[in-house]
């Protein structure tokens, strides 16, 4: 595993664009044929706890701030939000295939999917859109255009093997390859932070190996990432394919959200990818 992980690729890329700052993953923009961003708590309109680019409804205390913000992130990064169809999550491993016909779900209008926390995109004029505070947010693409999507995974997600589902997906309709397939992994809680009970270090135990558990001041935490990578090398995708964020969501109070730090009472960032 040392050796995997030396290949996998460090660091997003960081935007500023009419106030807006955001991320980037510069495997994603060498292809040339995508346009993506995971967005920080900068530049947007909510206040209080979610100040300021709050992309969530939930706790938002003026709703129409959230189409404010993704109207703000719109225009920073270049998508059309009328675009955009929000994955339905419910911190599982499902993901789904839309079509322009779910456009505007989970922003303008009802969320009709099926519970979800990943979409697939495989066409042009459609923005997949994830929700994200502390959960790690997956960005995937085929190098050969085929197919991205990306995906909301929380330690549950994680532990139930949401990269075999997305693999899986992707193989059963486009009949891709593991090297095929680029991934990105966003800013998120890191191993420095995701404190966890035994019932929850046990289940990362008996499943990954006691290396993803770090124990420290008492205290028991459980290193996400690695279950990730884990999971990735198991599946046969090359270290040169993956890009990790190393930024801590719970953290970088200043740059990003996180629901464990402030105790629910927060907003939430959005991931992007679209066809261009």
């Amino acid at each position: 595993m040392k050796d995997y992980l030396a290949k996998v690729k460090k660091g997003f890329a960081i935007a500023e664009n009419k106030g807006v700052v955001y991320y980037t993953i510069p495997a994603f923009s060498e292809l040339g044929f995508l346009r993506h961003a995971f967005s920080t708590r900068i530049g947007g309109v909510s206040e209080g706890n979610q100040k300021s680019l709050n992309m969530s409804f939930k706790r938002e205390m003026t709703p129409g701030n959230v189409e404010k913000n993704f109207s703000r992130f719109a225009n920073a990064v270049g998508f059309d939000e009328n675009k955009v169809v929000i994955c339905h999550y419910e911190h599982g491993i499902n993901l789904e295939r839309v079509d322009l016909e779910h456009r505007g779900m989970g922003l303008f209008r009802e969320n009709e999917l099926p519970f979800c926390d990943g979409i697939i995109i495989d066409q042009k004029e459609i923005v997949a859109a994830t929700i994200h505070a502390d959960c790690t947010p997956i960005f995937f693409a085929d190098k050969k255009g085929r197919a991205a999507g990306v995906c909301h995974a929380g330690w549950r997600g994680i532990y139930e093997g949401v990269f075999g589902s997305i693999m899986g997906k992707l193989t059963a309709l486009y009949d891709v390859m593991p090297e095929d397939i680029i991934f990105g992994l966003g800013p998120s809680i890191k191993a420095c932070c995701f404190e966890v009970q035994e019932d929850v270090a046990s289940l990362f135990r008996e499943r990954f190996g006691e290396s993803l558990i770090i124990k420290r001041e008492g205290k028991i935490f459980v290193d996400l990432p690695m279950a990730c990578l884990m999971q990735l090398k198991k599946l046969g995708i090359p270290a040169e394919n993956i890009t990790l964020s190393e930024h801590c969501t719970y953290c970088n109070p200043e740059l990003f959200y996180s629901y464990r730090r402030d105790k629910k009472n927060t907003g939430a960032h959005a991931s992007v990818i679209e066809f261009i």
